[in-house]
């Protein structure tokens, strides 16, 4: 775990047509730092700040700020990008994977690999002592409780579909990125307020795993080899369980990560599902190459 930040988004959610506002402004020699950058951008300047945070935390600018990924062109370079406005679903699961692996803004991370082993159902409150609890096994003293509370709502705005009465700015929210992946829900309940006689009302999120239907086996490939660079035989509990492994960061039940390496076996010659004496083996072939894996995704 890198050192731990819940801040720099200045409570703006990544909105869906950032990724690529942030890539032509990077690719036509712009940089965030200068005064205009607020015209070029064509937003405020707190949305600037925020802009080239969201690019750093989803994997696609590097720490100097300057610096586009592969990954990044990948999707946006002009007349050879994939998906430049991200109009496949699974550019946005992509998206998604590496805003967990490069843990930039630590809150993903921790809620999609750490507290989901704790539990798959909880309150803000409950994931404030979770990462305040975190920050006590780092011996960091750093913590700011009003920025956790921020960081909270932000990764809530960013992954739960609103209801039109539960927002201020409804239009605003649901060009929210992640929204359409589904991964978190919530319910609002009356309880007893500890202590007392009276109730309150407790938002709820679930985080729990299913089949993702909408999650292509071939994603799901590129994230393995991205995760486990060169392991040709990789066993079905490790990637069940490992951070930033299929069935954390994509949280898929056994079955439905189960069946989506079987349907490897048909998408990619060399594939198999080794199943000896109840033990399950990815295993891959040699010279495999992930790029290569989103290039046919993309390609069909």
């Amino acid at each position: 775990m890198k050192k731990l930040r819940f801040s720099g988004h200045d409570t703006f959610v990544v909105r869906s047509y950032w990724p690529k506002k942030g890539y032509d402004f990077l690719a036509n020699d712009g940089e965030f730092s200068r005064e205009d950058a607020v015209v070029h951008l064509g937003v405020g300047k707190n949305m600037v700040t925020s802009i080239q945070f969201w690019m750093k935390a989803l994997g696609l600018l590097e720490e100097d700020n300057r610096t586009l990924t592969h990954f990044a062109h990948f999707l946006f370079k002009k007349d050879e990008g994939v998906d430049p406005y991200l109009e496949n679903v699974g550019s946005t699961w992509l998206l998604h994977y590496f805003l967990l692996k490069t843990e930039y803004a630590s809150i993903y991370s921790l809620v999609f690999n750490d507290l989901r082993k704790e539990r798959s159902v909880f309150s803000k409150n409950q994931l404030s002592s979770f990462i305040k609890r975190r920050y006590d096994e780092l011996d960091d003293n750093s913590l700011n409780s009003n920025t956790i509370e921020k960081d909270i709502s932000t990764f809530i705005r960013l992954y739960r579909r609103p209801e039109f009465s539960m927002v201020k700015d409804f239009e605003e929210e649901i060009n929210s990125l992640m929204m359409e992946l589904g991964l978190l829900h919530s319910a609002v309940e009356e309880e007893l307020k500890e202590g007392t006689n009276k109730k309150e009302k407790v938002e709820w999120f679930y985080l729990h795993g299913e089949s993702r239907d909408d999650l292509h086996p071939l994603i799901l490939l590129f994230s393995i080899l991205d995760r486990f660079p060169e392991q040709l035989n990789i066993g079905f509990k490790t990637l069940e369980i490992e951070p930033n492994g299929p069935g954390l960061a994509f949280m898929l039940n056994r079955d439905g990560l189960y069946k989506k390496l079987k349907d490897l076996e048909n998408l990619w010659d060399g594939i198999v599902l080794s199943e000896t004496a109840g033990n399950v083996v990815l295993v891959l072939p040699e010279g495999i190459n992930k790029w290569d894996v989103l290039q046919a995704y993309y390609g069909n």
